[in-house]
Protein backbone atom coordinates (compact mmCIF):
# COMPACT_ATOMS: atom_id res chain seq x y z
CA UNK A 1 0.00 0.00 0.00
CA UNK A 2 1.96 3.22 -0.92
CA UNK A 3 1.91 6.24 1.17
CA UNK A 4 -1.24 8.14 -0.43
CA UNK A 5 -3.37 5.01 -0.17
CA UNK A 6 -2.24 4.67 3.72
CA UNK A 7 -2.71 8.32 4.30
CA UNK A 8 -6.45 7.94 2.44
CA UNK A 9 -7.55 5.20 4.38
CA UNK A 10 -6.06 6.54 8.04
CA UNK A 11 -7.39 10.08 7.39
CA UNK A 12 -11.32 8.61 6.78
CA UNK A 13 -11.56 7.41 10.32
CA UNK A 14 -9.84 10.33 12.09
CA UNK A 15 -12.23 12.71 10.29
CA UNK A 16 -14.82 10.38 10.85
CA UNK A 17 -14.59 11.42 14.72
CA UNK A 18 -14.07 14.64 14.27
CA UNK A 19 -17.07 15.34 11.94
CA UNK A 20 -19.23 13.54 15.08
CA UNK A 21 -18.25 16.14 17.17
CA UNK A 22 -19.79 19.28 15.15
CA UNK A 23 -22.69 21.04 15.56
CA UNK A 24 -25.13 20.30 12.91
CA UNK A 25 -24.72 23.61 10.84
CA UNK A 26 -21.11 23.28 10.21
CA UNK A 27 -20.81 18.93 9.28
CA UNK A 28 -24.05 20.40 6.98
CA UNK A 29 -22.21 23.21 5.38
CA UNK A 30 -18.54 20.79 5.12
CA UNK A 31 -20.94 18.15 3.71
CA UNK A 32 -21.68 20.78 0.44
CA UNK A 33 -17.70 20.58 -0.27
CA UNK A 34 -15.87 17.68 -2.37
CA UNK A 35 -15.14 14.86 -0.01
CA UNK A 36 -11.40 15.19 -1.55
CA UNK A 37 -11.47 18.42 0.26
CA UNK A 38 -10.97 16.49 3.72
CA UNK A 39 -7.04 15.82 2.21
CA UNK A 40 -5.91 19.14 2.01
CA UNK A 41 -7.99 20.78 4.33
CA UNK A 42 -5.29 21.91 7.66
CA UNK A 43 -7.73 24.16 9.27
CA UNK A 44 -11.00 25.21 10.42
CA UNK A 45 -11.39 28.49 11.86
CA UNK A 46 -14.29 29.64 13.74
CA UNK A 47 -15.10 32.99 14.83
CA UNK A 48 -17.83 34.90 16.13
CA UNK A 49 -19.44 37.41 14.06
CA UNK A 50 -17.04 35.85 10.87
CA UNK A 51 -17.86 33.33 7.92
CA UNK A 52 -16.29 29.76 8.79
CA UNK A 53 -12.70 29.79 6.79
CA UNK A 54 -10.95 26.53 5.62
CA UNK A 55 -7.12 26.91 5.66
CA UNK A 56 -6.63 24.51 2.91
CA UNK A 57 -3.08 23.39 1.28
CA UNK A 58 -3.64 25.51 -2.02
CA UNK A 59 -5.27 28.01 0.04
CA UNK A 60 -8.19 29.67 2.21
CA UNK A 61 -11.87 28.83 1.52
CA UNK A 62 -14.70 30.70 2.87
CA UNK A 63 -17.84 28.85 3.99
CA UNK A 64 -21.36 30.27 3.53
CA UNK A 65 -22.35 29.78 7.06
CA UNK A 66 -21.81 33.14 9.45
CA UNK A 67 -20.52 31.92 13.14
CA UNK A 68 -21.94 33.59 16.52
CA UNK A 69 -21.78 33.49 19.85
CA UNK A 70 -24.98 30.46 20.45
CA UNK A 71 -22.58 28.45 17.87
CA UNK A 72 -19.72 29.06 19.57
CA UNK A 73 -20.69 27.92 22.59
CA UNK A 74 -22.19 24.97 21.23
CA UNK A 75 -19.62 23.99 19.61
CA UNK A 76 -17.25 24.29 22.39
CA UNK A 77 -19.38 22.06 24.50
CA UNK A 78 -19.61 19.34 22.13
CA UNK A 79 -15.58 19.51 21.79
CA UNK A 80 -15.42 18.95 26.02
CA UNK A 81 -17.79 16.41 26.20
CA UNK A 82 -20.11 19.19 28.56
CA UNK A 83 -17.49 18.42 31.03
CA UNK A 84 -15.45 21.75 31.78
CA UNK A 85 -14.24 20.47 34.53
CA UNK A 86 -12.26 17.24 32.52
CA UNK A 87 -10.69 19.86 30.39
CA UNK A 88 -9.37 22.34 32.74
CA UNK A 89 -6.00 22.18 32.68
CA UNK A 90 -5.82 21.94 29.12
CA UNK A 91 -7.93 25.25 28.36
CA UNK A 92 -6.17 26.94 30.59
CA UNK A 93 -3.25 26.50 28.09
CA UNK A 94 -5.49 27.32 25.40
CA UNK A 95 -5.86 24.41 23.62
CA UNK A 96 -8.30 21.00 23.58
CA UNK A 97 -6.91 17.73 22.06
CA UNK A 98 -9.59 15.74 20.11
CA UNK A 99 -9.70 12.08 20.02
CA UNK A 100 -7.88 11.41 16.90
CA UNK A 101 -5.40 14.00 17.83
CA UNK A 102 -7.00 17.00 16.08
CA UNK A 103 -6.59 20.06 18.51
CA UNK A 104 -8.81 22.99 18.81
CA UNK A 105 -6.85 26.09 19.92
CA UNK A 106 -9.22 28.98 21.39
CA UNK A 107 -8.70 32.73 22.42
CA UNK A 108 -11.05 34.82 24.07
CA UNK A 109 -11.32 37.46 27.47
CA UNK A 110 -8.65 36.34 29.45
CA UNK A 111 -9.26 36.10 33.18
CA UNK A 112 -6.64 35.43 35.94
CA UNK A 113 -5.94 33.93 39.24
CA UNK A 114 -3.77 35.40 41.90
CA UNK A 115 -1.39 36.62 38.87
CA UNK A 116 -1.53 33.20 36.84
CA UNK A 117 -3.86 32.78 33.50
CA UNK A 118 -6.82 30.82 34.54
CA UNK A 119 -8.36 30.09 31.11
CA UNK A 120 -10.67 32.14 29.15
CA UNK A 121 -14.42 33.33 28.96
CA UNK A 122 -16.55 34.55 26.19
CA UNK A 123 -14.49 32.54 23.67
CA UNK A 124 -14.29 34.36 20.51
CA UNK A 125 -12.03 32.28 18.60
CA UNK A 126 -11.53 28.40 17.76
CA UNK A 127 -9.29 27.02 15.43
CA UNK A 128 -9.83 23.24 14.48
CA UNK A 129 -5.94 22.03 13.31
CA UNK A 130 -6.21 18.26 11.61
CA UNK A 131 -4.18 15.88 12.38
CA UNK A 132 -2.81 13.28 9.92
CA UNK A 133 -0.52 10.32 10.59
CA UNK A 134 0.86 9.64 7.18
CA UNK A 135 3.25 7.10 7.41
CA UNK A 136 6.53 6.87 5.70
CA UNK A 137 7.11 10.92 5.10
CA UNK A 138 10.20 10.08 7.71
CA UNK A 139 12.00 8.25 4.66
CA UNK A 140 13.66 11.24 3.04
CA UNK A 141 14.82 12.28 6.52
CA UNK A 142 16.23 9.27 8.16
CA UNK A 143 19.67 9.32 6.46
CA UNK A 144 20.15 12.76 7.75
CA UNK A 145 19.85 11.81 11.05
CA UNK A 146 20.95 8.34 11.41
CA UNK A 147 24.48 7.59 10.86
CA UNK A 148 27.32 5.53 12.20
CA UNK A 149 24.85 3.65 14.11
CA UNK A 150 22.82 6.23 15.85
CA UNK A 151 20.54 8.95 15.79
CA UNK A 152 21.71 12.31 16.26
CA UNK A 153 21.05 14.85 18.17
CA UNK A 154 18.55 16.34 15.92
CA UNK A 155 15.99 19.93 15.97
CA UNK A 156 13.76 19.80 13.24
CA UNK A 157 12.68 23.34 12.47
CA UNK A 158 9.47 25.32 10.24
CA UNK A 159 7.05 27.51 10.84
CA UNK A 160 3.65 26.15 11.96
CA UNK A 161 2.05 24.63 9.52
CA UNK A 162 4.37 23.05 7.56
CA UNK A 163 4.58 19.31 8.63
CA UNK A 164 6.71 19.35 12.12
CA UNK A 165 4.58 17.28 13.99
CA UNK A 166 3.67 14.89 11.20
CA UNK A 167 7.01 14.41 10.78
CA UNK A 168 8.41 14.02 14.17
CA UNK A 169 5.07 11.37 14.32
CA UNK A 170 6.87 9.55 11.97
CA UNK A 171 10.07 9.32 12.28
CA UNK A 172 9.48 7.76 16.10
CA UNK A 173 7.45 5.09 14.30
CA UNK A 174 9.93 4.57 12.13
CA UNK A 175 12.92 4.20 14.91
CA UNK A 176 10.94 2.59 17.77
CA UNK A 177 9.97 -0.28 14.56
CA UNK A 178 13.56 -0.39 13.23
CA UNK A 179 13.09 1.07 9.84
CA UNK A 180 16.20 3.54 10.05
CA UNK A 181 18.67 0.99 9.31
CA UNK A 182 19.12 0.49 12.93
CA UNK A 183 18.13 -2.33 15.87
CA UNK A 184 14.53 -1.15 16.92
CA UNK A 185 14.48 1.84 20.09
CA UNK A 186 12.90 2.40 23.06
CA UNK A 187 11.52 5.88 22.75
CA UNK A 188 10.40 7.96 25.05
CA UNK A 189 7.77 10.60 24.19
CA UNK A 190 6.60 14.15 25.90
CA UNK A 191 3.64 15.16 24.23
CA UNK A 192 2.36 17.91 26.33
CA UNK A 193 -0.43 18.61 23.85
CA UNK A 194 -1.53 15.14 23.38
CA UNK A 195 -1.16 16.27 19.34
CA UNK A 196 1.78 13.35 18.45
CA UNK A 197 0.43 10.06 19.76
CA UNK A 198 -3.28 11.74 20.57
CA UNK A 199 -3.34 9.40 23.66
CA UNK A 200 -6.85 8.53 24.86
CA UNK A 201 -6.71 6.64 27.99
CA UNK A 202 -3.33 7.00 28.04
CA UNK A 203 -3.12 4.96 24.80
CA UNK A 204 -1.68 5.95 21.54
CA UNK A 205 -4.29 7.06 18.86
CA UNK A 206 -1.71 7.54 16.05
CA UNK A 207 1.10 5.43 15.23
CA UNK A 208 4.49 5.97 16.94
CA UNK A 209 5.45 2.33 17.18
CA UNK A 210 5.29 -0.56 19.50
CA UNK A 211 8.22 0.41 21.50
CA UNK A 212 7.47 4.25 22.42
CA UNK A 213 6.63 5.15 26.10
CA UNK A 214 4.22 7.99 26.08
CA UNK A 215 3.37 11.19 28.94
CA UNK A 216 0.25 12.97 27.43
CA UNK A 217 -0.54 16.27 29.17
CA UNK A 218 2.59 17.28 30.71
CA UNK A 219 5.36 19.95 30.46
CA UNK A 220 7.65 18.91 28.47
CA UNK A 221 10.71 19.70 31.15
CA UNK A 222 8.65 17.66 33.98
CA UNK A 223 8.06 14.88 31.57
CA UNK A 224 11.27 14.38 29.86
CA UNK A 225 12.77 13.71 33.36
CA UNK A 226 9.86 11.38 34.41
CA UNK A 227 11.28 9.39 31.34
CA UNK A 228 14.79 9.63 32.28
CA UNK A 229 14.56 8.11 35.24
CA UNK A 230 11.50 5.38 34.77
CA UNK A 231 11.60 4.15 31.64
CA UNK A 232 15.50 4.03 30.33
CA UNK A 233 14.53 5.41 27.22
CA UNK A 234 17.49 5.00 24.16
CA UNK A 235 15.84 8.46 22.93
CA UNK A 236 13.72 11.24 24.28
CA UNK A 237 11.64 12.88 21.56
CA UNK A 238 9.61 16.45 22.30
CA UNK A 239 7.89 19.24 20.14
CA UNK A 240 7.75 22.66 19.98
CA UNK A 241 10.76 23.46 22.55
CA UNK A 242 11.68 26.91 23.64
CA UNK A 243 12.11 27.45 27.86
CA UNK A 244 14.92 27.89 29.82
CA UNK A 245 13.49 24.42 31.34
CA UNK A 246 13.03 22.95 28.17
CA UNK A 247 16.23 23.35 26.83
CA UNK A 248 17.51 21.92 30.81
CA UNK A 249 15.87 18.77 30.33
CA UNK A 250 17.40 18.05 27.03
CA UNK A 251 20.64 18.72 28.20
CA UNK A 252 20.14 16.44 31.00
CA UNK A 253 19.39 13.87 28.52
CA UNK A 254 22.66 14.11 27.29
CA UNK A 255 24.30 13.80 30.50
CA UNK A 256 22.41 10.26 30.81
CA UNK A 257 23.75 9.23 27.56
CA UNK A 258 20.12 9.57 25.62
CA UNK A 259 19.45 10.76 22.35
CA UNK A 260 17.35 13.67 21.30
CA UNK A 261 15.11 14.18 18.77
CA UNK A 262 13.03 17.77 19.03
CA UNK A 263 11.13 20.03 17.25
CA UNK A 264 10.99 24.38 17.11
CA UNK A 265 9.22 27.16 15.35
CA UNK A 266 11.62 28.59 13.21
CA UNK A 267 12.21 29.53 9.40
CA UNK A 268 16.05 29.81 9.31
CA UNK A 269 19.27 29.29 11.56
CA UNK A 270 19.38 32.86 12.21
CA UNK A 271 16.00 32.86 13.66
CA UNK A 272 16.74 29.92 15.97
CA UNK A 273 19.92 31.71 17.24
CA UNK A 274 17.92 34.54 18.23
CA UNK A 275 16.33 33.14 20.50
CA UNK A 276 17.00 32.51 24.35
CA UNK A 277 18.17 29.28 25.21
CA UNK A 278 17.54 27.51 22.33
CA UNK A 279 19.85 29.80 20.64
CA UNK A 280 22.29 28.92 23.39
CA UNK A 281 21.73 24.92 22.74
CA UNK A 282 22.42 25.64 18.92
CA UNK A 283 25.73 27.50 19.81
CA UNK A 284 27.19 25.23 22.13
CA UNK A 285 26.74 22.19 19.65
CA UNK A 286 24.45 20.37 21.17
CA UNK A 287 22.36 19.49 17.92
CA UNK A 288 24.27 17.19 15.55
CA UNK A 289 21.88 18.15 13.26
CA UNK A 290 19.57 21.07 12.23
CA UNK A 291 16.96 20.42 9.61
CA UNK A 292 14.78 23.06 8.29
CA UNK A 293 11.86 21.87 6.55
CA UNK A 294 9.96 22.66 3.31
CA UNK A 295 6.54 21.72 1.53
CA UNK A 296 6.02 21.71 -1.75
CA UNK A 297 3.87 20.22 -4.07
CA UNK A 298 1.91 18.20 -0.38
CA UNK A 299 5.76 16.40 0.02
CA UNK A 300 7.78 17.56 3.11
CA UNK A 301 11.24 17.74 2.47
CA UNK A 302 14.26 19.31 3.90
CA UNK A 303 14.93 22.90 2.86
CA UNK A 304 18.34 22.95 4.93
CA UNK A 305 20.57 20.80 6.80
CA UNK A 306 23.33 22.07 9.35
CA UNK A 307 25.86 20.21 11.70
CA UNK A 308 26.67 21.10 14.96
CA UNK A 309 29.05 23.38 13.74
CA UNK A 310 26.56 25.25 12.11
CA UNK A 311 28.05 24.37 8.79
CA UNK A 312 25.61 23.73 5.81
CA UNK A 313 25.54 20.46 4.54
CA UNK A 314 23.69 18.91 1.57
CA UNK A 315 19.75 17.98 1.21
Amino acid sequence: MNTAVKLLVQSGSQFAELKALLVPSLSAALQTLPGQIWQSMQEIRLRVGQPVRLCLAEGERTLPLRWDAALQERQLMLFLHNSVYAYEEQLRQGFVTLPGGHRVGLVGEAWFIEGRLGGFKHIASLNIRLARAVLGVAKPFLPHIVQQGRVLRTLLAAPPGVGKTTLLRDLVRSLAEGEAGLPPLNIGLADERMEIAAAVDGVPQLAVGSRCDVISACGKAQAVMILLRSMGPQLVVTDEIGSEEDCQALAAALNAGVSVLASAHGGSRAELLARPWLGDLLREGFFERLLLLKRIGGRLLPAAVYDKQGRALSC
